[in-house]
């Protein structure tokens, strides 16, 4: 309900100052089969409102919009595509190779000072400063190579959101590195938490910024020193130790086994929107080295990282922090956690709620449960040593004005493209197996799970009465063992089934959608990719 208030009031506040504020401006066509009562009447004329102001906004209020490249300029930079065809087969030179390397993006810098923003709420006035340090913000990254197909790397980064145009900056200076070293995929991923150091930019404090941004680009320049964006100093330190640790993890490269497990988990998941679905398992692949040096484990889980709250003044990495310390310190093993597809999905179960125990207890009570449920899974298999992977660009049609807004102004690092006087998001997919047996896909944003996994609203069910007409992407992929790996090479926000969105008061993933139509935007995207190496 806090979001949605405060969604409303940034609204009010747009049509007054021009706030630029990282919400949806998503509009909810009338529903068919839902009776249309005040609430929803007044949601509707509510989104038609945000959709005139914002594209008033867009049009005439001074931005850097000079910066878009147009539809008939864009080139996209640092792409990688991975294969354009699979090979199934084991050949007399496969084998499994595995590097890993992390580092700490906070330890070099008093990080109390004020001048570090945390993520995971809108601030209005002032940004949200952490009051205390609880563990640490880390990034953590694994190479991995069947010894035919090239490397794929993934570096996971403990944040809130990370837009392409950082993942850009991370590719860009490792380009000659990555053509030295046979690297066919470059992954950089968030895990979604919102207790950590603002690394999107959503999260500063946004009427410093509708001042300073504005003015500067009023001015052409003249207000650099004054503009207002995340932490220049903590991003170059994330970038510069992303780098070093993608060079560690490719030099850390060994030869070893690989197997896959999981263990069903649903008692610690709640969705909290209808309808329900999600994937019920956390997944291990689990990387053991001929050289008898420290396990790796890449883990899936699906859970928001929301164990403090949607906007807590403390730093922490939240329960995957303390699922990496159980098992490092029970295992010996390293531990590199990916977010899934997590739309409304969040922590469930009694251990997240103690009573008379502090936040931090509770929250290593949890990761304590979900770590011994990992570290007992028993229905491993060994894969082949087969790896194959491919990506494709997607273009995604903006009708979130504010999105566009926060980009023109310097808050947001998206790749946006201008067409006439439209928005295009450029954003990005990729697929991967792992010995013919495990799919696993790349996602930006924050998907449906049913998108993936099945079972979204039936047109009974939906506000315009419409139907979701693809399959489930699990069943296109042909394989039993599906993962989703989200967040991954950009923030593209909520991403909803199209016949899901009601309206930006109605509920709180259409916040920060980037548009109604992203579901089927990817949806056809995933499917197009899986079937060109099909």
């Amino acid at each position: 309900m806090t979001k949605k208030i405060l969604a409303l009031i940034l609204v009010l506040t747009l049509s007054i100052s021009a706030f630029m504020v990282p919400a949806s401006a998503a509009y909810a066509a009338a529903p068919n089969t839902l009776e249309v009562n005040i609430e929803n009447v007044f949601n509707r004329v509510l989104n038609d409102l945000i959709h005139y102001i914002l594209g008033y906004l867009n049009k005439f209020w001074p931005g850097f919009e000079e910066d878009f490249e147009t539809t008939e300029s864009y080139v996209a930079k640092h792409f990688y595509k991975g294969e354009d065809a699979f090979d199934t087969e084991v050949k007399a030179e496969s084998k499994w190779s595995l590097g890993y390397s992390s580092d700490s993006l906070i330890e070099d810098f008093d990080i109390m000072n004020g001048e570090f923003f945390l993520a995971g709420s809108l601030e209005v006035f002032e940004g949200r400063v952490p009051r205390a340090v609880y563990d640490d913000q880390r990034v953590r990254v694994y190479a991995i190579s069947d010894g035919v197909s090239g490397t794929v790397v993934h570096a996971v980064i403990d944040g809130f959101g990370f837009a392409r145009g950082d993942v850009e900056v991370i590719r860009a200076r490792l380009e000659e590195f990555a053509k030295a070293n046979g690297i066919i995929s470059l992954n950089v991923s968030v895990l979604h938490q919102h207790s950590c150091i603002d690394t999107l930019g959503m999260n500063v404090p946004l009427l410093k910024a509708l001042v300073s941004n504005t003015g500067n680009a009023a001015s052409s320049g003249a207000l650099d020193d004054y503009m207002v964006t995340k932490n220049p100093e903590f991003m170059e330190n994330l970038y510069t130790t992303t780098v070093a640790c993608v060079e560690e993890a490719v030099a850390n490269m060994t030869e070893g086994t690989l197997n896959y497990g999981y263990a069903n988990i649903k008692e610690y998941i709640r969705d909290k929107r209808d309808p329900q679905s999600f994937d019920e398992n956390i997944h291990r692949l689990r990387f053991t080295p001929n050289d008898g040096s420290a396990e790796t484990w890449i883990l899936q889980g699906s859970m928001h990282c929301t164990g403090y709250g949607a906007g807590p003044d403390i730093l922490s990495a939240d329960y995957p922090y303390y699922i990496e310390k159980n098992i490092k310190e029970r295992e010996g093993a390293n531990v590199v956690y990916v977010m899934g597809a997590e739309l409304a999905i969040t922590t469930e179960g009694e251990l997240t709620n103690v009573e008379g125990e502090s936040d931090v207890n509770n929250i290593t009570y949890y990761a304590n449960a979900l770590a011994d449920k990992i570290r007992g899974i028993s229905n491993e298999i060994t894969l082949d040593p087969v790896l194959n992977v491919t990506h494709k660009e997607v273009m995604v049609p903006v009708d979130n004005g504010i999105l566009t807004l926060a980009c023109r102004e310097g808050i947001l690092a998206a790749v946006v493209i201008k067409d006439g006087d439209n928005y295009t998001l450029a954003s990005e997919i990729g697929y991967m197996e792992l010995g013919n047996e495990v799919a696993v896909f790349f996602a930006p944003g924050e998907f449906e799970p049913g998108i993936f996994f099945g079972n979204v609203t039936k047109p009974e069910d939906s506000w315009d009465g419409t139907s979701w007409d693809y399959p489930a992407l699990k069943d296109v992929t042909g394989l039993d063992n599906v993962l989703v790996f989200g967040l991954a090479n950009d923030q593209a926000g909520y991403v909803l089934a199209d016949n899901e969105y009601h309206s930006l008061i109605g509920e709180n993933e259409e916040v920060n959608a980037i548009s109604k139509k992203s579901g089927s935007t990817f949806a056809k995207g995933f499917i197009e990719l899986v079937s060109s190496v099909k």
